[in-house]
């Protein structure tokens, strides 16, 4: 009776550990998915950073040109307007010339 109890027990020991086995073996293939999903989302992660840092390097290069079109205009109208009231003193005082100058 104790060879077939063994025997028994023994067979009973290796189901459960097929079972367990074959459990470890699930628990592990859903982890290396899980890994896996992370990992690509990671990636994409990554390349959003880079496609944004790439964007923001665009637009700054875009705004310096525009802040230098800024910087040209500002200066011409700042000599138009210097031009102007020159222009506009040299007619008061050819203006006052004759005026004092006419009678």
């Amino acid at each position: 009776m104790a060879d077939k109890d063994l025997i028994r027990q023994y067979k009973d020991t290796i189901v459960e550990l097929t079972k367990e086995k074959e459990e470890n073996f699930k628990t592990i293939k859903d982890k290396d998915l899980r890994i896996k999903k992370i990992l690509i989302e990671l990636e994409q992660a990554n390349d959003d950073i880079q496609s944004m840092g790439r964007k923001i390097n665009d637009l700054e290069i875009k705004l310096n040109k525009k802040q230098d079109l800024s910087k040209k205009i500002d200066k011409v109208l700042s000599e138009q307007s210097e031009k102007k009231v020159s222009d506009s003193v040299d007619m008061d005082e050819k203006f006052w010339y004759r005026f004092c100058h006419v009678k």
